[in-house]
């Protein structure tokens, strides 16, 4: 267990998955991340890589070949490994091995770093190539946070407050968890979406170009606030498991496969193509209040 602190937060990551699992406000107390009670969701903020969401059967084409890879890639059942650790700040790494290889061909690192500033965490992922050709990849955040925050409120006291007015769909997935190619008119010149547990009942609310950057979690009736920046994150999913009290804002470089996937790596929708030597950086930003 990694302990990053500042004089306004507690921060715990776990070194499997490299996983965020505690965002605490230390004037009030205040937990703002989902503890991963198993009866819903045993999860607190899993690293989606090489790949985000389902794969059509569960595999993919390269080079001929076939390869199996489950929901959401295996960072998050990987052990990362501490390479910088200071009060505030950790970075972790995972690097390809016998057993990555086997469901994914390439030679890799993805190093995911967790910095503290104020009331803020970054969260910043760099993905390295370190093979011969080019690789393929998508990734993405799932933080999951609790919902009530303040707890003598209720999901439904909650509303999702956009950066600006939006006018957009959403891309339901069809049984197989692939998404359908026409989406659904769903915000409607509006910046507000003001929230209840129904809304999941059909999985995750999955938007494409968004034109927010942020989103903050809020209610009228207390002042604590949960906002995610995701500024150059081109997806985003919304999801929660069916009457829990939590909700996942979950910025996506890529996106699950659709029913008309071709099957191949290199054609997969969002997917980040990545020549040898090259390094790619993205992050997203959580402040609570």
């Amino acid at each position: 267990m990694i302990i990053l602190e500042n004089n306004l937060l507690s921060v715990k990551v776990l070194e499997k998955g490299a996983e965020l699992c505690s965002i605490v406000c230390k004037a009030s107390g205040t937990e703002y991340l989902w503890q991963a009670d198993p009866a819903y969701w045993n999860k607190h903020s899993p690293i989606l890589f090489p790949i985000v969401g389902t794969l059509r059967n569960d595999t993919y084409l390269y080079q001929g070949k076939s390869y199996t890879l489950s929901r959401h890639g295996f960072a998050r059942d990987k052990q990362f490994k501490v390479k910088n650790q200071e009060s505030g700040r950790v970075r972790l790494e995972l690097e390809a091995d016998e057993a990555t290889l086997q469901q994914y061909p390439f030679l890799f690192s993805l190093q995911v770093t967790y910095e503290l500033a104020g009331a803020s965490l970054n969260v910043s992922y760099t993905v390295v190539n370190k093979g011969a050709g080019t690789m393929y990849f998508s990734i993405g955040g799932h933080p999951a946070f609790n919902l009530p925050i303040n707890k003598a409120l209720q999901f439904e006291d909650y509303t999702l407050q956009f950066e600006q007015a939006e006018q957009a769909e959403i891309y339901p997935l069809n049984a197989d968890g692939q998404l359908l190619a026409t989406g659904i008119p769903f915000l409607n010149n509006t910046d507000s979406l003001p929230l209840q547990k129904s809304l999941f009942y059909a999985d995750a609310l999955i938007f494409k170009k968004l034109k927010s950057g942020k989103i903050r979690l809020a209610s009228g009736k207390d002042s604590r606030y949960i906002e995610v920046s995701f500024e150059q994150f081109p997806f985003l999913g919304i999801w929660s498991k069916k009457d829990a009290d939590f909700i996942c804002i979950e910025p996506w470089q890529g996106i699950t496969d659709d029913v008309d996937s071709t099957g191949h790596l290199k054609d997969k929708k969002g997917i980040i193509e990545l020549g040898p030597a090259q390094e790619w950086r993205n992050s997203w930003t959580v402040q609570v209040g």
